[in-house]
């Protein structure tokens, strides 16, 4: 029976589990969705239970698909979520996620008292872990002081599977407690969310054995008993990963719902003024840069609802057959595509997208194409980010479902200028678990296993005139500017 390499992934809004053969094919997937409940304007909770059930349902049916033999698991886990666990080994209260804001007020307090760029190497933000557990301090004490431990997310699947407690850097630097490197909790930090270090995981490498399946686990799950199970990442690094950013010089853009643009960072030092982050890869001793695009395929998304009527609305393809019919600069229609605010090179969640540029001569097409322009133009000012903060770039790695669309691809070779290869598996969190998963259970080197196992289907290559493009990206930066300048007057 053929080798099964298995990669859960604990998303925002799903778990996603995937098997890989030896070349790095999936050759069985699953998933299952979960709610996201809101009590309380800005507050967003999800059921650490809800995680689990999830997970051990997909990893059955996905087991059932694969028909191999099931050699190791890796994990990945959406970023800044934490559940407060009691002695018994189950959850007090639902679990905040990245998403819950209710922690504003705590992580301006907290910012002004410290320089979290020096400290951490990232601006505070209130989707962190800290200012989330100092609002716990603050308005619900008994429920921190009733926790054992304060697990993260994927640590929590890591613990049902295998009864071990054990975080990675990448996760565990997201929280804003750690040093920069990720690799141990920061006392002073710990102090200003009013928690104890004896409440948090051991912080260990990415691609180590975190635990085995337990015959429990392997009842509920279909997992061998015995499996290794590996520490595993935070979801961004996995995607990374996934991807194959593995090295200088090749860059990652995921097109989901938002647009990832993902670098190993070239030099060590603090990055400040980019709108970019800093998070430990699972390659120890390395570092990613993050830029995001806050709405990536979440922009066409929008205008396919728009176009649509009643229950109808057009299918993904016509739309690119629209787009086509457009010629490139979308005849002078510039879309900014900030419909959930910026994030880079600006961070400016207050902003909101336009349509510029429209008259009664355009037809939906252009407003098709200038989606796409303008996010690949979005992905050009991270790209520009990187290459700021010294970041080597020779390769576009491209995935997910907008990089489903070739014309979008084409679009994104043309706009930055550099050749894009499509990655052949469009869940690149659950894929690049899997890798880490399979280093851990190879020993440890995660390089080789992920230049041997990142499968590629397509290669976009860049345009001998890029005049046009290049000219609709220069009014594409202009208005950008003018429109965040006049939002600033504004408020």
């Amino acid at each position: 029976m053929r080798a099964g390499y298995v990669g859960i992934d604990v998303g925002t809004s799903a778990v996603k589990v995937l098997i890989q053969d030896d070349a790095g094919r999936a050759i069985a997937k699953a998933s299952r969705a979960y709610p996201t409940m809101s009590p309380q304007p800005g507050w967003s909770e999800q059921s650490p239970r809800d995680w689990w059930n999830a997970t051990a349902e997909t990893l059955r049916e996905a087991i059932s698909l694969a028909d191999a033999t099931i050699l190791s698991v890796g994990l990945s886990g959406q970023l800044n979520g934490f559940l407060l666990v009691g002695k018994d080994g189950e959850p007090i209260a639902p679990a905040p996620i990245w998403l819950d804001l209710r922690a504003e007020a705590e992580a301006k307090e907290i910012a002004a008292a410290a320089d979290f760029t020096v400290l951490t190497g990232n601006e505070l933000s209130p989707i962190c872990v800290l200012p989330k557990l100092a609002w716990f301090r603050r308005h619900r004490p008994e429920l921190l002081d009733g926790a054992a431990r304060i697990l993260l997310v994927k640590d929590w699947i890591l613990f049902q599977l295998t009864r071990e407690i054990a975080t990675d850097p990448s996760d565990a630097a997201s929280t804003a407690m750690t040093t920069p490197n990720g690799l141990a909790w920061d006392a002073a930090l710990l102090r200003l969310a009013g928690v104890n270090q004896d409440l948090l995981p051991m912080i260990r490498p990415s691609v180590s054995i975190g635990g085995r399946v337990t015959k429990d686990a392997a009842i509920l799950t279909g997992l061998p008993a015995g499996a290794p199970v590996a520490v595993g990442v935070g979801d961004v690094t996995a995607l990374a990963v996934g991807c194959g950013v593995v090295g200088p010089g090749r860059v990652a853009i995921t097109l989901g719902t938002a647009g990832h643009v993902v670098a190993q960072a070239t030099r060590q030092g603090h990055v400040t003024g980019l709108g970019l982050w800093r998070i430990p890869h699972a390659i120890q001793g390395s570092t990613l840069l993050l830029g995001l695009i806050m709405s990536g395929g979440l922009s066409l998304a929008w205008l396919r609802r728009i176009l649509g009527h009643e229950q109808e609305q057009p299918s993904f393809d016509a739309m690119e057959r629209l787009a086509k019919n457009s010629p490139v600069g979308s005849r002078g229609v510039t879309f900014l595509p900030f419909l959930e605010g910026v994030a880079t090179p600006h961070r400016r969640p207050d902003a909101r997208g336009a349509f510029l540029g429209l008259s009664s001569s355009h037809v939906a097409g252009d407003m098709v194409r200038a989606v796409m322009e303008g996010v690949a133009f979005n992905a050009v000012e991270c790209i520009r980010a990187l290459e700021v903060a010294g970041t080597e770039i020779s390769e576009i790695r491209i995935a997910e479902g907008g990089a489903q669309s070739p014309l979008w691809c084409s679009i994104m070779a043309a706009a930055i200028g550099v050749p894009v290869t499509l990655v052949a598996e469009r869940d690149t969190s659950a894929a690049g678990a899997a890798l880490v998963g399979r280093a851990a259970h190879e020993g440890g080197n995660l390089t080789d296993v992920a230049e041997r196992s990142c499968v590629v289907a397509d290669r976009y290559d860049v345009p001998a005139d890029r005049s046009n493009i290049l000219a609709a990206c220069h009014v594409y930066t202009e208005q950008a500017a003018r429109l965040l300048q006049s939002s600033i007057k504004e408020s």
